[in-house]
């Protein structure tokens, strides 16, 4: 049985169809969603429920919380996580605390667990920079966490954070964004800076659309080497550019604690691929890698 929630099971989300991930032909779907329109939209579902996620888990969970006290059920449950998240990793990659230079995604994504507090709100942008931050960024609260669906809304982290930051004033907020989707929203920082609305964007430079660039190779994909610091200054924000790994964390404290929008450029590296955090699943049945 696959219990589906919140996803339309479109092929990003299903290795592209791989049918040794699902396969309607011998699994039962079970689709829990709020928009009617996504039931059995991609795939047959056995059972649909509608309605907001958080309220049918709970029920869910407690209808099957009777069967959890069986003794020892639970402990040894615990155990084989455990004994998961020690083979498999679990968000203690090593390159969290590399000193690659140009700087590695990881290592940036890491700095963004240590230095952002508890209730920050993070708003991500399309591109590999996503694909890279929903690997290795551990979410630290709900809500806390907002990327646009699909894969092709670039130009989302800047008016995101934004909103995020209108409806959250007392929270810090940061959008997360490539170099080429900084470049087609970075506007938003003039409306930041009008109407006092102190953001920061953190900019994975890496001079290319690394989806494309990693995905199709480097027709139309490569950039000037742009210093999207000196940019924002410019329009009256704060800006700093990083290339060494460890002014990463001094230039987020610095940004968190100031009270103007403000752009952290971080020159990363293209030695990092999409590819490299991608399921060998969705590699073999991708329409790129045929």
């Amino acid at each position: 049985m696959i219990l589906c929630v919140g996803s339309k099971l479109s092929p990003s989300d299903t290795a592209w169809e791989n049918t040794k991930l699902l396969d309607p032909t011998r699994q039962n779907f079970v689709q829990i969603d709020i928009e009617p329109r996504h039931a059995s939209w991609n795939f047959p579902a056995e059972t649909v429920v509608l309605g907001d996620a958080a309220q049918a888990l709970a029920q869910l969970c407690a209808a099957v919380r009777q069967r959890t006290r069986v003794e020892g059920r639970r402990e040894a449950a615990i155990r084989r996580v455990a004994r998961h998240r020690e083979a498999q990793g679990y968000f203690d990659a090593p390159a969290y605390q590399a000193d690659d230079k140009p700087i590695l995604p990881q290592r940036v994504i890491g700095e963004l667990m240590r230095n952002l507090p508890e209730d920050a709100i993070v708003t991500c942008d399309a591109g590999e920079n996503r694909i890279l931050m929903t690997h290795f960024y551990q979410t630290k609260a709900a809500g806390g966490f907002l990327q646009a669906a699909g894969s092709g809304p670039m130009g989302f982290g800047i008016p995101a954070a934004l909103g995020a930051k209108l409806v959250h004033p007392d929270r810090p907020v940061v959008a997360v964004c490539g170099d080429g989707g900084f470049a087609m929203t970075m506007n938003g920082l003039m409306t930041a800076l009008e109407h006092d609305i102190p953001i920061v964007v953190v900019v994975f430079n890496n001079q290319a659309l690394g989806w494309v660039l990693h995905g199709s190779g480097p027709f139309a994909a490569e950039f000037k080497d742009f210093d999207h610091a000196a940019i924002a200054r410019a329009m009256g924000c704060r800006g700093t550019r990083v290339e060494d790994p460890a002014a990463l964390a001094p230039a987020l404290q610095e940004a968190l604690g100031a009270r103007v929008p403000t752009v952290i450029d971080v020159r990363t590296s293209l030695a990092v691929s999409f590819a490299d955090v991608t399921s060998p699943l969705a590699n073999e049945a991708s329409p790129r890698r045929r």
